[in-house]
């Protein structure tokens, strides 16, 4: 098989590289619930640096994967802000992290559609693939001591009514799991 190597397109050698990987090299973790939530190398838009959710420890993070290309991404939005500027004086927060490869697709969008809550970048995709996302969007509701206690995926308007129970479930709880 080697021996086809110099053979094989750019293309065809790095899919080959990309299966032996997949099978041959020890997997990461995903995270799920009930696991610690970390950081990720996404960068806070505004402040342009690094975001690290250990500053928002003592809140409750409802952490947004999303891209520009998602349908449903785009629906969430205006809910997300609404439930945040609602909520944000309980001690409630979104962190949106943008997918997109190119991050600029993402502020043109944010122009036409702005949000009061933190957007962060990531177009490296190392984020999601640390958090093991599934499907865009995809939100880590992450109660006060930064874990894991819900993951929801997709968005349509019939999923606020659960998402809004998970928000205040975790709200409620004060610091006590």
């Amino acid at each position: 098989m080697l021996s086809l190597l110099p053979t094989m397109s750019t293309k065809m050698r790095k899919l080959l590289l990309l299966l032996l990987l997949t099978f041959f090299y020890p997997s990461v973790k995903a995270l799920g619930v009930n696991d610690l939530a970390i950081s990720c190398p996404a960068t806070l838009e505004l402040e342009k640096i690094p975001l690290d959710l250990q500053k928002y420890r003592g809140k409750v993070i409802y952490l947004d994967f999303w891209a520009t290309w998602c349908p449903p991404c785009k629906k969430s939005m205006p809910f997300q802000n609404a439930l945040r500027n609602e909520l944000h004086e309980q001690g409630f927060e979104v962190i949106a992290i943008n997918v997109d490869e190119d991050s600029e697709d993402a502020r043109k969008l944010l122009q036409e559609y702005p949000v009061d809550y933190l957007i962060a970048m990531d177009p490296s995709g190392q984020c999601p693939k640390q958090y093991g996302v599934m499907a865009m969007p995809s939100v880590y509701f992450i109660d006060r001591q930064g874990i894991i206690r819900f993951i929801h995926l997709g968005f349509r308007k019939r999923d606020e009514k659960e998402i809004r129970n998970h928000v205040m479930e975790l709200l409620a709880e004060n610091g006590e799991k």
